[in-house]
């Protein structure tokens, strides 16, 4: 146990990135505690505005005596999220670390390297449930008077709960990439196991969520809600059994069942770690050995072929390709980057797809677009998504650091900086306006939106989807993060992606309160959006092209 827990902290700490440069020598910040301070910090306006809305359902639900599907709706919701997204924790800590390899010769044994990585997912998962899970137990237990041993109770399933799922996600993504070993093309199989692995969780997902609702009775809902005594609580955890069993201790946790639905509950996820665990040793192992690998095809070119690859090409256009060769080359780039592109209109659907009427919701929607003064806001909400969009993609803001410690290569070449940068943003810029363009074209099959409104999101979406690349940029050239031994940490575990993040979400946040408070019609709301995003990337650009060259001269590997 102890070298499992030793192995957990030099994983940990071998996550290190801009932090570790700051402070004395034998004095520096490990990124392993700040980073979830920061991200507590950050995340402090959202968690509060989440709980806001869940006291405001507990009072709308405590009238029908329905309160307790409050923990319930939020347990199961939290164990869905961290399913489908511990797919792409697990494909990053799991394989594209590489350092499995360097592991196998210590006296370790497989349990204890799969274990070890297990809690460095488990760590990560805490994050999410920061923001969703929190609030939820916290509201519930001030507003319903509840005593010390719900709160003992929710700390202990908040630690717990993340098991079940992470495993169930860790066991789809060990079955497809079991069968890399036998690939002659490791890196494409991985490419290719990755994207199989988040469509399967996705899918699945959908498919889950749609079956639930389509079982749904409406008079058996009404029976229920009428009923009270918080009858609706099976309904909402019937997805996870589990979570049944964490629901139902938290609304007796004063009496014996309370007391034995907890026991049972730890029992269960005990139970899956531990088939995890032998599981992991046959099924990881085989896929994980001798990933890094790689073979050449040794394909013989034609003279005309040659001519063709070695023609000259402008110096920007060259050194974009270059730059998106990598990012689609390159698995753990392509996973986190390209692939995310084109996720979030799938993202965005589920909601939508997963009901069993949503055709009639659809129609609901349509019907907005026709109602005085709607249509503005619904542009403006469509800015604001194409701004977090731009945001949340790590393309350009990790531009630099994916450059690793071969940067210096860069400065030996007869390329000028600028169109350097100009390049590294184009490439982010180019895979947030596929992300803007297929949202615009699902829009447009299922909305039925007007051609008007598609155009004015076109216009609104170039500029929207440029700025958090400008910014992404700008944060990568201030503080890059060159040290790394694998291609996943300068994505995954780069803190400028965040930051970007979160400047896309605010700004995204202040256009649509501008729209709000303009109460203006379609055509002035579009003009103000425009001069106000066109204007942002104006002086976004200037300031690149000012003092990039400066910057990135001063970068050092």
């Amino acid at each position: 146990m102890n070298k499992t827990l030793m192995l957990t902290r030099i994983l940990l700490k071998n996550g290190g990135g801009q932090f570790k440069r700051f402070g004395k020598k034998k004095r520096r910040l490990p990124l392993h505690i700040i980073l979830p301070v920061l991200l507590l910090i950050a995340l402090m306006p959202l968690m509060y505005a989440f709980a806001s809305m869940v006291s405001s359902v507990y009072d709308s639900l405590k009238s029908m005596g329905q309160e307790g599907v409050i923990p319930g709706l939020g347990l199961a919701t939290t164990s869905a999220v961290i399913f489908m997204f511990g797919i792409f924790y697990i494909i990053n800590v799991f394989y594209f670390s590489q350092d499995v390899e360097y592991l196998l010769p210590l006296p370790l044994k497989p349990v204890q390297i799969l274990t070890a990585k297990f809690i460095v997912t488990l760590l990560y998962e805490y994050l999410t449930q920061l923001v969703l899970l929190l609030p939820v137990l916290l509201i519930f237990g001030i507003k319903n008077d509840s005593g010390i041993a719900y709160y003992i109770y929710s700390g202990i399933i908040f630690l717990v709960l993340p098991i079940i799922p992470l495993v169930l996600a860790s066991i789809v993504a060990m079955v497809m990439m079991s069968f890399s070993s036998i690939s002659r093309s490791k890196d494409r199989f991985r490419m290719f196991a990755g994207i199989t692995a988040v469509l399967l969780s996705v899918g699945g997902n959908i498919l889950f969520q749609r079956t639930m609702n389509n079982s749904l009775d409406p008079s058996k809902l009404q029976d229920m809600f009428q009923g009270g005594h918080n009858s609706f609580v099976e309904l909402a955890t019937r997805a996870f059994p589990s979570v049944k069993l964490a629901a139902d201790a938290l609304l007796r946790e004063t009496t014996f069942a309370g007391l034995m639905n907890l026991v049972l509950f730890l029992s269960l996820s005990a139970l899956f770690f531990i088939g995890f665990a032998f599981l992991g040793q046959g099924l990881y192992f085989k896929g994980v050995i001798g990933i890094s690998e790689s073979s050449a095809r040794r394909k013989q070119i034609s003279g005309a072929r040659f001519d063709k690859l070695t023609a000259q090409q402008p110096v920007l256009k060259a050194y974009l390709l270059k730059e998106l060769r990598i990012l689609f080359r390159t698995p753990p780039y392509f996973l986190n980057c390209v692939l995310m592109s084109f996720m979030w209109p799938v993202l965005l659907l589920i909601p939508v797809l997963t009901q069993p009427n949503f055709m009639e919701s659809l129609r609901a929607a349509e019907s907005l677009f026709k109602q005085d003064g709607m249509a503005a806001l619904v542009l403006g909400g469509g800015a604001s998504v194409f701004l977090f969009i731009s945001g949340a993609n790590y393309t350009a803001s990790t531009s630099i650091s994916r450059e690793g410690a071969g940067f210096f290569v860069n400065k030996y070449l007869p390329v000028a900086y600028d169109k350097m940068i100009r390049a590294k943003l184009l490439a982010g810029w180019l895979l947030t306006l596929s992300s803007m363009l297929l949202i615009i074209m699902f829009a447009y099959v299922l909305l039925h939106l007007p051609p008007g409104l598609v155009l004015l999101f076109l216009l609104i979406g170039i500029p929207a989807t440029l700025f958090c690349c400008l910014t992404g940029v700008l944060i990568d050239l201030l503080m890059p993060k060159l040290q790394w031994d694998n291609e996943q940490k300068a994505v995954k575990q780069n803190m400028n992606g965040l930051y970007n993040m979160l400047i896309g979400l605010v700004f995204a946040g202040l256009v649509f309160l501008l729209v709000l408070k303009l109460d203006c019609g379609l055509f002035w709301t579009a003009i103000v959006l425009l001069v106000v995003l066109i204007g942002a990337d104006a002086l976004l650009y200037r300031l690149l092209m000012a003092k990039g060259e400066k910057w990135y001269l001063k970068i050092e590997a």
